[in-house]
């Protein structure tokens, strides 16, 4: 109970917070570090024992990367020694910088621990991970369209747009002296190899119109190239990609988030319809029994017969009028 007190967690997720500001101060201090995180392994498991140490998926996050950084801190010493006076690029597979990133790195990744402590950005984490779990089918459907629309743009423009002969495909420049064409349009954007001509480049320019990169210039040149009916599927291809698919997504993402922060705040449907129903219970002041009757008497196909009771106007079982 004493080594999963949350004072415990706090001074933990402290040290890797000033881990982190330290980080690239000096090796010797990160190895400091790194041995704290293995004696706070070391203490779980003497209290927990290793079955209830990796119950907690925390725990094994923690001890997989304080193993690791144990090693290559290890690896480092072993190979350069302090206070690395050789090349360090002459030894080993890595070099010594990469090897110091890597344990950067690791170490930033590690603190990636205190999320679960913080609820919103618990929250956050959790709406992205549900996120990629339930976007599955969503990408299956996704996949598919992009399939075909694919396949409709290769049948209908493949070999419709070809770069100049002295011009590459693969040339990063977009100018040639024999070359000029006016700035904005596909020609003058290099966008040679944004084409139908095979399946891959076909998924290239349809994510390019997806995501609006310059749409307009793909469907200006193919307009010029083939007719003017071309525009008809980029159009379609906008509409299904970028204006119902991408506001589908952010959809997804968004009530995705709203379900978490109503579970986190145990906010029921129900619940948060009360507080509206007294509001306007309050601003709204009920008909009177007269007032009812009055207006049921003026309906035009009711018939009432009235009689009175105790001074109350009080109308019969109402009848249709033939």
């Amino acid at each position: 109970v004493v080594f999963s007190h949350y004072y415990l967690t706090v001074l933990g997720n402290l040290v890797a917070l000033a881990n982190v500001l330290c980080i690239c101060v000096s090796s010797v201090i990160n190895l400091c570090f790194i041995l704290f995180y293995l004696s706070e392994m070391s203490v779980k498991i003497f209290a927990f024992g290793w079955r209830g140490y990796l119950s907690y998926r925390s725990n094994i996050f923690d001890g997989f990367l304080t193993v690791l950084l144990l090693i290559l801190q290890i690896a480092i010493f072993i190979t350069y020694r302090l206070p690395y006076s050789q090349e360090p690029s002459s030894r080993g597979v890595m070099s010594l910088w990469e090897m110091v990133r890597l344990v950067n790195m690791l170490i930033v990744f590690r603190f990636l621990r205190i999320i679960p402590d913080i609820k919103l950005m618990a929250l956050v984490a959790s709406t992205l991970l549900d996120l990629v779990k339930n976007l599955r089918a969503f990408a299956g459907i996704l996949v598919v369209v992009y399939y075909v629309f694919a396949v409709f743009g290769i049948w209908l423009f493949e070999g419709a747009i070809k770069p100049p002969p002295q011009m590459s495909v693969f040339s990063m420049d977009n100018t040639t002296s024999n070359f000029s064409t006016a700035c904005g349009t596909y020609e003058q954007l290099g966008y040679w190899p944004n084409n139908f001509d095979d399946f891959a480049a076909a998924i290239i320019l349809l994510y390019d119109v997806m995501i609006v990169n310059n749409w307009q210039a793909f469907m200006e040149a193919y307009s010029r190239y083939t007719s003017e009916w071309s525009k008809v599927y980029f159009v379609c291809w906008w509409l299904t990609s970028s204006v119902m698919w991408v506001n589908l997504f952010v959809a997804l993402i968004l009530e995705n988030f709203i379900y978490k922060w109503d579970r986190s705040h145990s906010i029921s449907v129900r619940s948060s319809l009360i507080p509206l129903a007294c509001f306007l219970r309050e601003q709204i002041q009920e008909p009177t029994e007269e007032e009812l009757a009055c207006q049921l008497h003026q309906h035009p196909h009711l018939h009432l017969e009235w009689r009175h009771e105790h001074q109350n106007i009080r109308p019969s079982l109402p009848s249709l009028r033939p």
